[in-house]
């Protein structure tokens, strides 16, 4: 699967191999000539060393890390780690994971995910204003290491689940208030293609978009949070949406990162890993060419 020139880098999430160990994400995203990878720390040993024999595969293999979503990428508690619930013990754990890939990876322009994560006892205001005493610091620390980081707004069905920001002017308001060049917006368009002004909203992002999360809403309401589509099997208008985030000047990666479950009879973790990058990728291509068609 060639890259065609004309195209933008396309990345694929691990999250979208959960079942599959790191070893074989890198083997199947080379074999099928994807450029990028988003690294799900999870998938790594829990031991410093051996984990970074193993990034050490990707330089290998030549596969760009377009993004890295720490072992604890959320501030305040998540569904992926709720053992940890003290915020500054988390935000420790976000700085391992900033040395860890700094140090494998030196020459690469990287960028970590973060979510908020759920509020305490439902205390937003208290929550918003952790949240501009943290990242600030936390920004400055991967500044120290050349290392960028984007803030990623959840859908509101999963509101003080995983995040309590669930829409992209909450998201700017907190990154606005945290001031640092290197901390910016992941845009994942699941989340966020329902909000109202969805295309102006996104062409005024500007250079504070620093990455694309790609998947697709099916008819209707999900059945889970989960429960996500290959891209251009949905309903989201990629062509216009495409148009819009490219309007921005974003000139970076676009990551397909499809969240599944098990128990749906459909499951996209269940099927074919490769024919779900080689749909996802084949329909990414289709909608930009259709970008500027709306």
């Amino acid at each position: 699967m060639a890259k065609n020139s004309s195209f933008p880098t396309f990345s694929v999430s691990e999250f979208t191999t959960w079942h599959q160990s790191f070893e074989e994400d890198v083997r199947l995203y080379h074999s099928l000539g994807i450029e990028g990878i988003e690294i799900c720390e999870r998938k790594l040993s829990t031991d410093y060393s051996e984990a970074l024999n193993q990034l050490a595969t990707v330089r290998e293999c030549g596969l760009k890390v377009t993004s890295v979503q720490p072992r604890v990428h959320a501030l305040f508690k998540d569904f992926m780690c709720p053992d940890i619930e003290n915020p500054v013990e988390r935000h420790e754990r976000f700085r391992q994971s900033i040395d860890l890939f700094s140090e494998a990876f030196p020459d690469e322009d990287l960028i970590l995910v973060t979510i908020s994560g759920s509020a305490p006892d439902m205390n937003f205001q208290s929550a918003h204003k952790t949240a501009r005493v943290l990242y600030p610091d936390l920004a400055d620390y991967a500044a120290e290491k050349n290392v960028r980081i984007m803030y990623e707004p959840l859908s509101p069905v999963l509101m003080n689940n995983d995040t309590f920001t669930c829409t992209m002017h909450e998201a700017m308001d907190l990154i606005e208030d945290v001031d640092r060049s290197n901390f910016g917006l992941m845009l994942d368009v699941y989340h966020v293609w329902r909000e109202p002004e969805i295309y102006n909203r996104t062409e005024a992002l500007g250079n504070r978009l620093f990455g694309v999360h790609l998947s697709d809403w099916p008819e209707g309401e999900p059945r889970h949070p989960g429960d996500r589509r290959i891209c251009g099997e949905g309903v989201i208008d990629f062509p216009r949406l495409l148009g819009a985030i490219e309007k921005t000047g974003y000139r970076g990666a676009y990551c397909l990162e499809i969240f599944s479950i098990d128990e749906l009879p459909d499951s996209l973790w269940l099927g074919d890993p490769s024919e779900v990058i080689r749909k996802s990728r084949s329909n990414f291509e289709a909608a930009w060419e259709k970008r500027h068609c709306d």
